[in-house]
């Protein structure tokens, strides 16, 4: 074989991964995969891809590779290599795992990407770039042929596994009573769990540049000693809640991070081990502290296993499945992170735990458990069902598949022993001790205690034990059936296990089956469920003392079929048995002779037929006679120290996470954190037959070596079944199964995979699905759109998606969704296209033949039922004082009813307004505000970042730099009329100074110079109002004096468009007779009804109104009628109110200086109309609209993607303006890009540009609301303005206080730089302003640097209607002012309810008025990129130092809150004299 010399280059050079000649690879073409290899160095084997032959290399029998590969793979430079051609499909890949960092990738565009990488050749460490390089990530691992390799080819086959550095991640930290126990090594389980497991997680991810956005959160439950309510204070029971065996508990959270980014989180331990401390005070001793001198009962804290684990779940999934709420673009997936010092075992809801494993399935999000105690000798995770029908011998057991479990185990060891104990050994307890832990233990029984007793007799014993337990985990048969001639028992030996088959007979058929799935439960026997008498005896008592004996509950089947199936297993693993021919076999790789049970529906009635009984996988068929009723089906026991002999029915549920999972050398899905101890001669050490083995070379060396044991039994043959444990239903569990910690879940969470492998077979289909099916043709859909617009808006009419494009979008928005691509073998055709996906238990079929795409649905016959948890819980977050009260619910989506043929139909006519996007398709959105810098005229500003930024009007000057903003209230653009280089005239200076001068500070600043001699040589002369309207539009027109002309962004505007705002202030500028804003709204307004002007839609209905609206004037280009639908599609327009204050004030009402202090107006009427504008500004605020927005600016993306702008559609000048990004068809990155655009471009216009979260105050009646986020109430002490026993407010009519007092927490608010912002259109204020329309709302602020929020809590609303909105107006009453205070125990908690709590009980007891004040909340959507440096409030401390300096004003320190109300009184005072 020829030998090539080796050299090397630079990026610089070029960027070609290896340079070959053509010359002397003649065979080789473009695309070809070769391998590169020293003849003589083992392992130094690479494989590249040729992307293009070079013909000018001068050097011959030389080939040049990347200098960073050569690196990575040790190669030796200007030595001899040879070169081959490799066939991609010997070099194709199982699975690759894709790293990247600080960006937002939907599951759309994973599978683009997938489908982009589809046949090329990767390497470790390979940066891989897509959509010309917006989309940016790197290998990690590769696996091929059952082990790690350093190169492959990617084929159709291969499975791409995306992990993000940057995700969002909650820590949970379970402050169970263990905490304060010790360790085998002496140390305290807390410890172990900051000193070793979070220091070490952290450590990890500051190696490996981790960056996720993580919360820490600290939770515990409390039990109280009562045995009723009443021994409960009427102050303390807002939280309590009582489980089924009828304890009060409550339940403690608190936030100790929060949504924070950190290079290094080193700096958090200490504060951990601070709230430790502390941890016992302040929730054991919570109600002693707020309430001294009353008798409550005492608290103690619950152990691990009565924990509220589901419940932390459940919190953290009420944030994930808002992912498309508030799209933060600098991180990708979420992680929910359970840290406790049990050991995997959980007392739970049955509802909650169906609801747990509905939500975190449906949603793809990862839930890990990391126990810190050790690890026990069965399987787990397990969870205990709640026993709510009080049998003791009953248990129901689940052993959830969708959790991930490590196991931290400390570095430390014992100098003289290598032993590692996998049990902590229970201590000697008195009888005393032992009442008091049956009260609070979470698996022991009182009949366990007593069982304890004969536990020294057990190794001396001479019951057999193992004959016994074969007896019990035997399936129940029918005592006078032939089922039991299937097998014989053996009681004599030891080594023979016994399987006996009974069948319940006294179960009736129409007993209703509760809500479970049936591979995941099983239930421990009693007498009651059919087993024999004879099984329960003392044996029995000591079996289920220290461990309950869990079993599996076999689907009870339905009354109008009384078929069943049942599996019985075989228990001697090691057994062998003579073959006829002489040899032997081992019972375990017979697998048409093994014997397992199987749990659920595998091999259904549907699926086999009739009336039969299998066993094994061989079936024995025995006729059954249904009306006689002689077998009926039973419960099987399982051992939870042998789950591995249990198998289930195979669902979608079970291989939603599989793909993530590599396969091991025996083709089994392994987890890597799992090591079986297997003998080192039995160790099976492979080589690959390309690239480099990497077995050694994983994120870290506790994670490598996962491989199971080859011998080990596989995932059974029979494609429908799985095994019970563990998540990938095919890696076996042996006692000498060590779980470790699954640090590369940790570090480098992996999204949900793209691909799935399940779907039911055809009767499955049949008999337990619901068939739903539509066709799509978008060429009719599209021809009818374009044949409906007229020649006008087919110059704005975008293009409508081909068919092809239609059937890839539709793919891509169900992956969006979360569903998932459903692997099979011929899935292809000849003549069409078909994509099988699956979400839980939905399915769908999209199918393109021809022209025509048709969608076939397939959802549950038999949905699960609806459940709603409502949860109460004490919470406390950073910057809060105390426990507040707080509540939540937890629900399960119905995802059957998402309606998939609006958003089909949506796609496929681009957004029309026939299929346009409503809450429930669930959408991408992000909130956008625009908030002023200091001292700007902000109504300038306003009017160039809608001409610039959002409306992109184009400024046809490419020569000409671009000019800074105007120093007057006009600017040159492109398409005018006036001579572009010459500056504008003024009629005069001393006129155009007056002008500004009553402007106020609404219009730009004068400069020094602005005003030369040169610049008031083209003066013209000003015409009067009564020249008449011809004359008016003509010196409009005019190239010298006249009002600026524009174009559009698409050149589908009318000659002569204007903006209206530039019209008003041309009119006030040179029109003789026009003084205020009214006089020329009215003037513009008569000429539309003379038909000079029309807006540029041609619609001629439209008003007048100024802002950035755009209006034409009339000419034979451009006549009125001729409308066009797609305008306010096109263009962002928004009205501007009160622009253009008048020059002279006569009220406080318009005098801009004291117009903050209106909450002092003497006179009544104008009092009444000042409350009356309120109204009426604040229901402006909340009129939204909406038009297209271009997401892919600049085109950088393969295909068609759009999305919509919604805006407020008013706009005040002392107020902010909000934008939302809506979308479903983009790249996350191209948004972001976009995204970024407008924040440069508010820069150059003098704005800031701040994202805002859909619900900044997280209030617990929202359904958006975060459940671990709550506002800080700021108390107003407005009882220090008290003087003489008067009310500060005594002097005016008492029906106006409430309105006053609002009036004047508003103008704290303005004097601290907030301004009015909008809240969001679905929010509860929101709905109960459009519904219940209150006198004066809560209002809500933002502050100028946009890192603060504050409501103000308005006294005179009705409680109850902002949570149960009311379509008719109540009537409300004022005589008792403050409003008196509810009881803590009202149903609708409500905003106040949390006010008051948040301070005390005992505070509001004191004084009522407490309830005044604030809700102060920050921007949980800024992340360091967003904040402004040059802002009041850059960062953190910062912000801090302006909440404790306003928590200062409002408690009147120093007498400033006094200090303004005096002020006040002067300004207004002195303002009307």
């Amino acid at each position: 074989m020829k030998i090539f010399k080796l050299i090397a280059h630079q990026k610089h050079f070029s960027e070609e991964e290896i340079i070959l000649s053509s010359k002397d690879f003649p065979h080789v073409k473009v695309r070809d995969v070769v391998e590169i290899y020293h003849p003589d160095v083992v392992g130094s084997r690479i494989l590249l891809q040729v992307h293009s032959l070079k013909d000018d290399i001068q050097t011959k029998d030389t080939i040049s590779i990347e200098q960073s590969i050569v690196s990575l793979f040790q190669l030796q430079i200007f030595f001899g290599v040879h070169v081959t051609v490799v066939d991609p499909t010997s070099a194709a890949l199982d699975s690759v795992e894709l790293t990247f960092k600080d960006q937002y990738l939907g599951r759309s565009d994973m599978w683009r990407l997938k489908n982009f990488l589809i046949g090329t050749c990767l390497y470790i460490g390979k940066k891989l770039e897509f959509c010309s390089k917006s989309v940016r990530c790197q290998v990690h691992e590769m696996w091929g042929q059952g082990e790690r390799v350093a190169c492959g080819v990617i084929t159709e086959d291969t499975k791409i596994v995306f992990r993000s550095s940057t995700s969002q991640v909650y820590l949970f930290l379970q402050m169970s009573s263990e905490m304060w126990d010790f360790d085998i090594y002496g140390d305290l389980y807390f410890e172990k769990a900051v000193n070793g497991f979070l220091s070490e997680l952290f450590a990890k991810w500051k190696r490996h540049g981790s960056n996720h956005e993580v919360t820490i959160v600290l939770f515990s439950r409390i039990f109280y000693e009562a045995e009723s309510l009443e021994y409960f204070p009427e102050a303390v029971r807002a939280c309590l809640q009582q489980d089924y065996r009828g304890k009060f508990y409550e339940d403690f959270y608190r936030v100790a991070v929060q949504s924070e980014r950190m290079d290094d989180w080193a700096c958090i331990l200490p504060q951990l081990k601070l709230l430790f401390h502390g941890w016992q005070n302040s929730v054991l001793g919570y109600h002693q502290q707020n309430h001294p001198g009353v008798n409550i009962p005492k608290g103690v804290n619950s152990c691990a296993a009565q924990g509220n684990f589901l419940e932390v779940l459940n919190m953290s999934l009420n944030v994930f499945e808002k992912h498309y709420l508030d799209r933060s673009f600098d991180r990708t997936g979420q992680l929910s992170v359970v840290i406790t010092p049990g050991v995997g075992v959980f007392e739970v809801d049955r509802e909650l735990t169906n609801i747990t494993k509905q939500r975190i399935i449906d949603n793809g999000v990862g839930s890990d458990l990391v126990c810190v105690g050790e690890q026990p000798l069965h399987a787990v995770p397990l969870l205990q069902f709640h026993n709510k029908r009080h049998c003791v011998a009953s248990n129901d057991f689940s052993m959830p598949h969708w959790i991930n479990l490590s196991f931290y185990s400390s570095s430390k060891r014992i100098g003289y022993s290598t032993f590692l104990p996998r049990i902590k050994m229970a201590p000697i307890l008195n009888k005393e001790t032992a009442q008091h832990k049956n009260k609070t233990a979470g698996l022991l029984s009182s009949k366990a205690s007593s069982a304890i007793k004969g536990e020294s007799s057990l190794p001396n014993s001479l019951f057999d034990y193992d004959a016994y337990d074969a007896k019990v985990f035997a399936l129940p048969v029918s005592r006078t059936s032939k089922v039991q001639t299937l097998m014989r028992e053996s009681r004599h030996r030891k080594t023979t296990t016994t399987d006996t088959n009974r069948f319940d007979r006294g179960r009736g058929n129409g007993r209703k089956s509760r809500q479970q799935d049936a591979d995941v439960s099983f239930t421990s026997g009693h007498p009651g469920d059919g087993l024999s008498s004879s099984l329960i005896s003392a044996p029995t008592m000591f079996s289920c003392s220290l461990t309950k004996t869990p079993s599996v509950t076999i689907p009870k089947r339905s009354a109008a079929d009384d078929s069943f199936i049942v599996t019985c297993g075989a228990t001697a693993p090691h057994a062998r048995v003579r073959r006829p021919s002489g040899g032997e076999e081992r019972l375990e790789d017979r697998r048409f002779s093994t014997l397992r049970v199987v749990v659920g529906s595998a091999g259904s009635p549907c699926a086999l037929g009739g009336n039969t009984v299998t066993t094994g996988a061989n079936p024995s068929t025995l006729n059954f006679n249904p009306s006689t009723r002689q077998i009926k089906t039973g419960r099987a026991l399982i051992n939870p120290f042998d789950p591995s002999r249990v198998t289930i029915k195979l669902t979608s549920n079970r291989r939603r996470w599989t793909h993530i999972f590599p396969k091991g050398p025996t083709g089994v899905l392994i987890q890597q954190h799992h090591y079986q101890a297997v003998p080192a001669s039995e160790e099976k050490l492979t080589s690959s037959s390309f690239g480099v083995n990497l077995s050694s070379t994983n994120l870290d060396s506790s994670s490598g070596g996962g491989n199971s044991n080859p011998k080990g039994r596989q995932r059974p043959m029979n494609r429908s079944l799985t095994l019970l444990w563990g998540a990938t239903g095919e890696q076996e569990w042996t006692p000498a199964l060590t779980t470790g910690v699954d640090w590369k879940s940790l570090t480098i969470p992996a999204c949900l995979p793209i691909t799935t492998d399940y779907f039911p077979d055809q009767r499955s289909l049949q008999n337990d699905f619901l068939v739903s099916e539509y066709s799509i043709i978008p060429d009719d859909v599209n021809s009818i759109s374009v044949n409906d617009c007229g020649q006008q808006q087919k110059l704005s009419f975008r293009r409508p998606l081909e068919t092809k494009e239609v059937f890839l979008e539709l793919i891509s928005q169900r992956l969006s969704q979360g569903f998932q691509l459903i692997v099979l073998p011929d899935t292809y055709s000849t003549h069409s296209q078909e994509y099988l996906l699956s979400i839980g238990r939905i399915f769908h079929k999209i199918v393109l033949k021809g022209s025509t795409i048709t969608v076939t649905g397939y959802r549950p016959r038999h949905p699960y039922p609806t459940c709603n948890i409502h949860y109460r819980y004490r919470l406390q977050t950073p910057d809060h004082l105390t426990y507040e009260i707080s509540w939540v619910d937890f629900n399960a989506e119905k995802l059957e009813n998402y309606n998939w043929n609006h958003l089909d139909h949506y796609i496929c006519t681009r957004g029309d307004r026939d299929f346009a996007l409503t809450e429930a398709l669930k959408y991408w959105r992000l909130r956008l505000c625009v908030l002023p810098t200091h001292d700007c005229a902000f109504t300038e500003r306003i009017l160039r970042f809608l001409d610039t930024c959002v409306n992109r009007v184009k400024h046809h000057n490419p020569t000409k730099k671009p000019r800074p903003p105007a120093p007057t209230l006009f600017r040159d653009r492109g398409g005018s009329n006036r001579i572009p280089d010459r500056p504008r005239p003024r009629a005069s200076l001393v006129e155009t100074k007056s002008l500004h001068q009553s402007s106020g500070d609404h219009g730009l600043p004068m400069a020094d110079n602005q005003f030369s001699t040169d610049e008031c040589i083209y003066s013209v002369t000003r015409i009067r109002v009564t020249a008449g309207s011809a004359a008016i539009v003509e010196a409009m027109k005019s190239p010298i004096g006249g009002i600026t002309f524009l174009e559009g962004k698409i050149n589908d505007l009318p000659p002569y468009t204007f903006i209206s705002y530039e019209a008003v202030a041309w009119l006030l500028d040179q029109v003789e007779g026009i003084t205020t804003e009214r006089d020329a709204i009215e003037l513009m307004q008569k000429l539309i009804n003379e038909r000079h002007v029309c807006h540029s839609s041609g619609n001629n209905k439209i008003k007048f109104c100024c802002g950035f609206y755009l209006f034409s004037l009339v000419s034979e280009a451009f006549t009125p009628g001729c409308v066009s639908e797609n305008f306010d599609c096109e263009w962002a327009e928004v009205e501007f109110e009160n622009s253009f204050p008048p020059p002279c004030a006569s009220s406080v009402l318009a005098n801009p200086e004291p117009a903050k202090y209106q909450f002092l107006i003497a006179d009544p009427e104008e009092f009444r109309s000042v409350a009356s504008l309120y109204e009426n500004r604040y229901d402006q605020m909340l009129r939204y609209k909406s038009c297209n927005l271009d997401m892919d600016i600049s085109g950088k993306s393969e295909r068609i993607e759009w999305g919509h702008l919604r805006y407020q559609s008013v706009f005040y000048p002392d107020a902010s303006l909000e934008f939302i990004f809506q979308w479903v068809v983009c790249t996350g990155p191209l948004v972001a890009e976009l995204l970024q655009n407008w924040l440069r471009k508010a820069q150059n216009c003098g704005v800031n540009l701040v994202p805002i979260p859909c619900d900044p105050f997280a209030l617990p009646m929202s359904h958006k609301a975060d459940p671990l986020r709550a506002p800080i109430f700021v108390p107003l002490n407005i009882s220090s303005l008290n003087c003489d026993g008067r009310t500060f407010f005594e002097e005016y009519p008492q029906d106006s206080w409430p309105q006053r007092l609002l009036l004047f927490q508003e103008s704290i608010a303005r004097h601290f730089g907030f301004l009015p912002c909008s809240p969001d259109p679905a929010s509860p204020t929101a709905s109960s302003r459009a519904n219940v329309r209150p006198p004066l709302p809560p209002l809500q602020f933002i502050h100028t640097s946009g890192t603060v929020f504050v409501l103000i809590l308005s006294s005179t609303s009705n409680e109850k209607d902002v949570v149960h909105p009311s379509p008719q107006r109540p009537q409300r009453t004022n005589s008792n002012w403050p409003p008196a205070v509810h009881s803590p125990t009202d149903p609708s908690l409500t905003l106040s309810y949390i006010t008051r709590h948040v301070v005390g009980r005992q505070k509001w007891q004191q004084n009522q008025e407490v309830r005044v004040g604030f809700l102060w909340a920050w921007n949980s959507m800024l992340s360091k990129r967003w904040r402004n440096p040059s802002g009041p409030v850059s960062d953190e401390n910062t912000g801090s130092k302006l909440l404790s300096d306003f928590r200062k004003f409002c408690a009147n320190d120093e007498d400033r809150l006094k200090n303004y109300w005096i002020q006040a009184l002067d300004r207004v005072s002195s303002g009307s004299s």
